[in-house]
C-alpha cells in the first residue's frame, strides 16, 4: 500500500508540472533548468555597422592611400557618419538598456531592446554595404582587398563576442525564471587573437580581456606581414598607432576607450614627443588618456623604434560607442 501511494505521488508531480524539460545543461538548453521563451539561443545582435567602415586614419595607413584617395575616403567617411549617426546613437542607448535588463535578469526586456537594435543594425549594414561598394570608384583593387581582409576579421569579431555572450543571456533567462539575486560572476581572462590586419606578436598574446578591462601588448610599426613601416619615427608610429586601433576594435573597444598608453621610443629624445603626437592625433587628441614615455636602448624586433601598449576599459557589447 505505501508503494502504490509513492507511485500516485509521483504520477500527479508529472502531471502538475508537464513544462519543465530537465537535463544536463543551463537555461535554455537541452537541461539543467527550463527551456526559456526565447529558445535556446542569444538573440543575433548587430556587429561592425554599429560602428562604421574603418575610419579615414586607419585606412590611410592600412590600404596605403595616397593623398587624393585618402582625401576622397575622408570625404566619403565622415558623410557616412553624419549621416547615419541618429541610427547609431540610438543603437548605443538600446545597447545601454539591453544590458540593464540583462543584469537584472529580465530576459524578456532585454528581448524587446534586441529587436529594437536588430531593425537598426538592418538600416545600418545596408548604408555601409553601399558605401563599401562605392570603395572601387577611387580604390585599385588591392586595396579593395585589404578592406574585405579588415571586414572579415570584424565580422570573424562580432562573431566571437556572440558566442561569449551565450552564457549572459543563458544566465538572465535562468535569474528571471527562478528568481533570487543575480549570482556574482568571476571576471577571467580571456586571451584574443590578433586581427588579420595585424601581425602576430612574437611572444604572448595580441590583447587580453578581463570583464571589460582590455589589455593589448606594445604594437609595433610593422605591417601585417610583419614587415617595418619605414625606418623613420613618424612612419612607425603612425603605423603602430593604426595597429592598436585595430586591435582595440577587434577586442570590443575603441580610441575613446583607452584609459592609459605605455609608449617605449628608441633613443628617446624630447623633441620625439612633437613626431609621437602628430602621428597619434586620434589618440592623443580630445580627451585624451594618460600616456608614459620610456626611452629604451632598443625592441624585440631589429630596426623596431617605437612601442605602443594600451589598457582601454570596453564597453559591455560589441563595440559600444
Amino acid at each position: 500500500m505505501k508503494r502504490s501511494f509513492s507511485y500516485l505521488f509521483l504520477a500527479a508531480t508529472f502531471l502538475l508540472a508537464p513544462h519543465i524539460a530537465w537535463g544536463q545543461g543551463g537555461y535554455g538548453r537541452t537541461g539543467g533548468g527550463p527551456v526559456g521563451r526565447y529558445g535556446p539561443t542569444a538573440p543575433r545582435l548587430p556587429g561592425v555597422e554599429l560602428t562604421g567602415p574603418l575610419d579615414t586614419a586607419l585606412a590611410r595607413v592600412m590600404l596605403n592611400l595616397t593623398a587624393d584617395q585618402s582625401a576622397r575616403y575622408g570625404q566619403a567617411y565622415d558623410s557616412f557618419m553624419v549621416a547615419t549617426r541618429p541610427q547609431r546613437d540610438s543603437a548605443q542607448a538600446a545597447i545601454g538598456k539591453m544590458n540593464e535588463r540583462l543584469d537584472g535578469g529580465d530576459r524578456a526586456a532585454a528581448m524587446f531592446y534586441a529587436e529594437e537594435l536588430q531593425d537598426l543594425g538592418k538600416y545600418l549594414r545596408d548604408r555601409q554595404d553601399r558605401f563599401e561598394d562605392d570603395l572601387h570608384r577611387f580604390l585599385n583593387g588591392d586595396q579593395v582587398k585589404a578592406y574585405k581582409k579588415w571586414r572579415e576579421g570584424e565580422d570573424q569579431a562580432t562573431d566571437r563576442k556572440r558566442r561569449a555572450d551565450q552564457q549572459r543571456w543563458d544566465e538572465a533567462g535562468f535569474r528571471g525564471e527562478f528568481g533570487g539575486p543575480r549570482a556574482s560572476t568571476p571576471e577571467i581572462k580571456t586571451a584574443l587573437p590578433s586581427p588579420p590586419a595585424v601581425a602576430a606578436p612574437g611572444l604572448g598574446s595580441q590583447a587580453v580581456r578581463v570583464g571589460r578591462t582590455v589589455y593589448v601588448t606594445g604594437q609595433l610599426g610593422i605591417d601585417s606581414a610583419g614587415a617595418l613601416a619605414g625606418t623613420d619615427l613618424h612612419a612607425q608610429a603612425e603605423r603602430a598607432f593604426a595597429n592598436l586601433a585595430a586591435v582595440l576594435q577587434a577586442a570590443g573597444a575603441s580610441r575613446r576607450d583607452v584609459t592609459a598608453l605605455t609608449i617605449y621610443v628608441v633613443n628617446y629624445r624630447p623633441a620625439d614627443l612633437e613626431t609621437i603626437r602628430n602621428a597619434g592625433a586620434a589618440f592623443l587628441g580630445a580627451n585624451a588618456p594618460i600616456a608614459t614615455v620610456l626611452g629604451v636602448q632598443s625592441l624585440g624586433r631589429d630596426g623596431a623604434l617605437i612601442s605602443i601598449g594600451a589598457t582601454a576599459l570596453a564597453s559591455g557589447a560589441m563595440q559600444e560607442r
